[in-house]
């Protein structure tokens, strides 16, 4: 088999959703998700737009099926996310998620962790929060690229969680596509990250 050969079978395969679903990180063992009494959601960033902010398009598809497990289940939602300046106006990312959770889940009870800049930040802000409130458990919800480093994050806190992935990789899975593909710098990026937080935090 030539080279270029070799080289065009390769990047067949990497737009292919179910060879590219298995370089993600492993996702740990949680609890079962009957034994939660809240959702947590994780903040994706936000971006300006018409001299404001909003959130981003990770944010909302975190938040959305967020909301759609926390109806369901009729659980509390708590939302994590800061990075807000107070000098410029930006709000906290949770601030402009529970506008928009108020807004699709009006009868939801909404809580916010508005204080954290990262990942780890999130759930050492969440935990006390979640305690606070008697919440021994709850399902976390957030990419699935993204979930085994927030997974491992509240096993640092000692909190347990049950995991909820928002998958969006394409289907058919055996059908090349370019959306497969571009998930491939996002799963770099996390299996990058896993080892820096374990260098770091750990």
């Amino acid at each position: 088999m030539s080279a270029a050969t070799l080289l065009g079978l390769l990047l067949v395969s990497a737009t292919l959703p179910a060879v590219v679903r298995q370089l993600y990180p492993p996702v740990p063992d949680g609890v079962a998700a009957d034994m939660a009494t809240a959702v947590v959601v994780l903040g994706g960033g936000m971006k300006e737009h018409n001299g404001g902010w909003v959130a981003s398009s990770a944010s909302l598809r975190r938040l959305g099926e967020a909301v759609r497990v926390a109806r369901s289940r009729q659980l509390p939602l708590l939302i994590a996310g800061g990075n807000a300046d107070p000098a410029t106006g930006r709000p906290s990312e949770a601030a402009l998620m529970a506008q928009v959770a108020r807004d699709i889940y009006p009868d939801g009870d909404i809580w916010l962790e508005p204080d954290s800049s990262n990942t780890r930040e999130n759930v050492a802000f969440s935990v006390p929060l979640l305690q606070q409130r008697k919440v021994a458990a709850a399902i976390l919800v957030t990419d699935r690229s993204h979930l085994p480093r927030a997974m491992l994050c509240f096993d640092w806190e000692g909190f347990a969680v049950s995991p909820h992935p928002v998958d969006r990789m394409p289907d058919p899975s055996w059908m090349p596509s370019v959306g497969a593909l571009s998930h491939l710098p996002e799963i770099w990026y996390e299996w990058l990250a896993l080892l820096w937080y374990h260098i770091h935090y750990d």
